[in-house]
């Protein structure tokens, strides 16, 4: 092997050590959990999405450099956090509130992500002495339709690391293709539209989610979880959607903005699910912030 080729072989190693010394096992009393903690200051709470492994990154890790700190868990059914503590979303939320106690954090704010939604609901309903604010991101809020149920046990039940497997090889094999495919289950949009409004760097950014994802048994919690009495909530809420969404319709966000009467609705103009990436992502981003600063 070349001292090139050598060298390249040193620094993934390097970043896996860095990798595996970020994460910790959290000994609670409801049990262990995965998590990640980044920076210091007020803690923000971020609840990645389905699918999501340790290694997702959306962007939140740079409220780091904006004086907060970011708590990262593994949820429930993924990476080392068992899927006990999860069946439900009210599980999810207690044993989120045992990671808190056992770091010694009072209080926090709660980002809830796609699938991580209902998870972040159930937080606020049952916890609010412990939530200071709550956004929700493409979050869903409904129940979830019994054909996507039975086509998410097909593909990640049993069969979950052979679909993704088989996902990721494709990734390598036709990265343009996959990408393609992944979209057109993202966006109500024309997809050759959306491909060509597409930058290099949101194209890297949907490569690397896929070849982070990894449901584990948590995405088959996730499907089951459902939030009811919305109103009870009063912890202020901030709800971001895209309209043109095809994965967590904008329904999920109508309903929280209709029944929580501290939330505010804002609609990003995202080609996708995905409203971190493209001309929008900077508003989303200035938007999370303010209201976490205000």
């Amino acid at each position: 092997m070349s001292l090139y080729g050598d060298f390249n072989l040193s620094l993934l190693f390097l970043k896996e050590i860095i990798q595996n010394m970020s994460q910790h096992i959290a000994k609670t009393v409801k049990g262990p959990i995965e998590y990640r903690l980044e920076g210091n200051g007020p803690t923000v709470i971020v609840l990645n999405g389905g699918h999501c492994s340790r290694d997702s990154r959306f962007s939140h890790e740079r409220l780091v450099d904006h004086g907060f700190a970011v708590l990262t868990p593994s949820r429930p059914g993924y990476d080392a956090t068992p899927p006990e503590l999860g069946r439900t979303a009210q599980d999810a939320a207690d044993s989120l509130v045992a990671l808190l106690d056992t770091l010694h954090i009072s209080v926090a704010d709660v980002i809830g992500i796609s699938a991580a939604g209902p998870t972040a609901l159930a937080f606020a309903q049952r916890h609010p002495d412990k939530l200071r604010k709550l956004i929700l991101e493409a979050a869903m809020a409904t129940p979830w339709d019994e054909g996507l149920k039975k086509r998410a046990r097909l593909l990640f039940g049993r069969f979950e690391r052979a679909t993704w497997r088989m996902t990721k090889l494709m990734l390598k094999l036709a990265p343009k293709p996959m990408v393609r495919m992944m979209l057109q289950e993202l966006t109500i949009l024309d997809i050759d539209q959306v491909l060509q409004r597409m930058s290099q760097e949101d194209m890297r950014f949907i490569q690397r989610m896929i070849e982070t994802s990894q449901s584990g048994t948590g995405f088959m919690n996730d499907i089951e979880h459902v939030v009811d009495n919305l109103e009870e909530i009063i912890t202020p809420t901030l709800v971001l959607y895209s309209p043109n969404d095809k994965t967590v319709l904008p329904k999920n966000a109508m309903r929280v903005a209709a029944e929580v009467t501290t939330a505010e609705l804002y609609e990003v103009p995202s080609d996708t699910h995905l409203i971190w990436i493209g001309p929008s992502a900077k508003d989303v981003w200035q938007k999370r912030l303010l209201f976490l600063n205000a």
